[in-house]
Order: structure tokens, then sequence, then C-alpha cells
């Protein structure tokens, strides 16, 4: 039958995954992880709970309740996730938060190549 996995073992399976959007309305998060190569058909057995997250707390007024906030989160808004490669490779990946004509970028600079690229294929076959 059909089972979650996640990177965090929660429905008792370890999978890559990327979060792509963890918010509430005082902070907004999107997060890649990574999992050590799979044993057998695809098996994993430890992934990087962590991740390699990227936070709008880390720029103050970014995104929270109110006008005085870049994202005003108890408004609509729009949130555009943007991946690139390098043939089927991962090469990086961006998030946008956009309101009113403002901007928030999650670029995940500080996700090594390295790290992403560990993603491709369990992108490649379907990561869901």
């Amino acid at each position: 039958g059909d089972y979650y996995c996640d990177a965090n073992q929660v429905g008792g399976q370890w999978c890559p995954e990327i979060d792509l959007m963890e918010a509430n309305n005082g902070a907004f998060q999107s997060t890649p992880h990574k999992c050590d190569p799979p044993v057998g058909n695809h098996h994993y057995t430890n992934c990087d709970r962590s991740g390699c997250a990227q936070n709008t707390n880390r720029w103050g007024n970014a995104y929270g309740v109110g006008p005085g906030h870049t994202i005003d989160s108890s408004r609509p808004f729009v949130v555009s996730t943007t991946f690139e490669a390098e043939g089927a490779t991962l090469v990086g990946f961006r998030t946008i938060l956009l309101q009113e004509g403002r901007q928030v970028w999650l670029a995940h600079d500080n996700c090594n190549r390295g790290y992403l690229q560990q993603l491709s294929a369990p992108l490649a076959e379907g990561m869901s």
C-alpha cells in the first residue's frame, strides 16, 4: 500500500525530500534534505534531518504579520519556486515570495552544489 516517507522518518520510512513551503504567519522556510545513498532497491537508511534550510527570519522584517513587513502574511501572496539544473544535475533552486510588487527571495545560496546534486537522482525518479 501507500506509505509516507520523508527525511525525518515521520511515517516510518526515510527518503530525500524538498520542503517547498514550511510556514506560519511569522516565518517562511524551504528546505532540501539529502539522504545517504540507498541500499538495495532504493531503501534509505539515513537522511539529513535538518536539511539545508533557508528562512525569512534571517532578514528581519522580510515576512510577518502587518504592513511593516516586505511580505505581510495576513494578506494573500504568491509563492514561486524554480529549480536550476545543468543537464540532469540539480545545481540550485530559489523560492520567491511576491506581494503587490514586493519580493523576498530565498536563493538557497547557503546550500553547496554538492548537497543539491545529491537530490538529482531522486528528483529524476519522481520524488513527490
